[in-house]
């Protein structure tokens, strides 16, 4: 078992798997990659309603969507309307370790805003996600 409080900067164990939306498969990486690895980047996350917020505007509420959250990872993931449940919600994420925190990884939107990429600092790392429509290679020869 690694020391929570010990930060070595040099290599980082990383793990990238695609879910296929399968949010058991997500909360199962999630919670048995705690000592195995640093950061995790996933494609195709899954996303779903996760409760009605009380609001003003709206008698049942206003709908919060999410996907897995875990106590020993934060999660970096692309900025969106999650509000809409039938919106394109962003396709790739990053998990980083609690452990990293003191390296402050944040999402870098300013390098790249696209749905199916997630730059994000720590060190520069790049997870991305592409169909046979290739969006992101469209989006990037304009």
């Amino acid at each position: 078992m690694r020391d929570p409080d010990a930060l070595v900067v040099g290599s980082f164990r990383i793990f990238c798997q695609n879910v296929n939306r399968n949010i058991a498969l997500l909360d199962s990486i999630l919670a048995s990659s705690i000592d195995d690895f640093d950061i995790i980047f996933i494609q195709e996350l899954p996303w779903w309603l996760v409760r009605n917020a009380p609001s003003g505007n709206s008698p049942e509420g206003e709908p919060v969507i999410g996907t897995a959250i875990h106590l020993d990872w934060g999660l970096i993931v692309h900025k969106s309307d999650l509000c809409n449940e039938g919106a394109d919600n962003p396709r790739v994420a990053v998990y980083v370790h609690k452990h990293l925190k003191g390296l402050r990884p944040g999402y870098c939107w300013d390098l790249i805003d696209h749905w199916d990429i997630l730059v994000f600092s720590c060190y520069l790392l790049l997870s991305t996600w592409t169909n046979n429509t290739l969006p992101f290679i469209c989006s990037m020869s304009e």
